[in-house]
């Protein structure tokens, strides 16, 4: 791509057995929210065996730049991750947050190139997912097809959601709900967020003034909504938020008895 510059040699990577507590996926607690979900038996070690490698990435260290060429996907294993483009302004602006269990690069598939950068916003650890590979192993595995395309449609809900016209407060609340919820494990969402992001990449992602972001946190936390310590927030008050976010969940709009049966609302922990 014209004015694209040459990217820095990519970091080898190495076995995944060697970074995560010395375990592979048949061990690891995001696997019910990764890739390997639903697998079991010889499909999760098949799986094991021939996708997953690891690379480190410290804080601020890029894991791809505009105009690399898509090779493979990324799960996030521990830390997070945010995308971004530069306009001709010079001006930033973040397209998504990777949290643990999620996939970054997707969306370079169509183009077969990355269109956005991708940077660590502290310490983290992805497992590479060499794309031709994982595509022979879902023609053989239907559940890791399925699962493929689930992740990659959740990251197109994310992203539309947040696309349509709502108020300041009800994106900033919608986006601290789905924090919590992305960073749900096998129970209920977390109530204390410790944010790898700052105001400006939130207020970025959510198409506001880092301004208006700070004084909404203000707001609420004098509301009794939540208690906001630089990076860290404490919701006291998540099922509020939820309500003030609703209207930017498809799913609140659904009748109850219509709803998905793996959508859950917010409740804390």
């Amino acid at each position: 791509m014209p004015g694209v510059q040459p990217s820095p040699p990519t970091p080898a990577v190495t076995s995944l057995r060697g970074v995560a507590a010395g375990r592979g996926c048949e061990f690891c607690g995001l696997r019910p929210r990764c890739l390997p979900a639903g697998l079991e038996g010889e499909h999760l070690a098949g799986f094991a065996r021939a996708m997953p490698r690891a690379r480190r990435l410290r804080a601020g260290e890029h894991l791809f730049r505009v105009g690399d060429p898509f090779e493979s996907l990324f799960a996030v294993s521990r830390g997070c991750l945010k995308s971004y483009a530069v306009d001709a302004e010079g001006r930033e602006h973040v397209l998504n947050f990777y949290f643990p269990g999620e996939l970054a690069g997707a969306d370079a598939i169509y183009p077969e190139q990355h269109m956005a950068n991708a940077i660590a916003l502290e310490d983290s650890v992805v497992c590479v997912l060499s794309y031709r590979t994982l595509g022979q192993l879902a023609v053989v595995t239907p559940e890791l097809q399925q699962q493929l395309l689930r992740l990659v449609s959740r990251d197109l809900f994310s992203m539309a959601t947040i696309a349509g016209d709502f108020t300041a407060e009800e994106r900033l609340a919608a986006f601290l709900v789905m924090v919590s919820a992305r960073l749900r494990g096998s129970g209920d969402a977390p109530t204390r967020l410790d944010l790898a992001m700052s105001r400006q990449d939130i207020a970025s992602y959510l198409r506001l003034a880092t301004e208006t972001v700070s004084r909404i946190l203000a707001r609420f936390q004098r509301n009794g909504l939540l208690k906001a310590d630089r990076r860290r927030i404490l919701l006291i008050d998540p099922a509020g938020l939820y309500e003030i976010a609703a209207c930017m969940n498809p799913y609140a709009r659904c009748a109850e008895d219509r709803r998905p049966r793996h959508v859950r609302p917010f409740r804390s922990a």
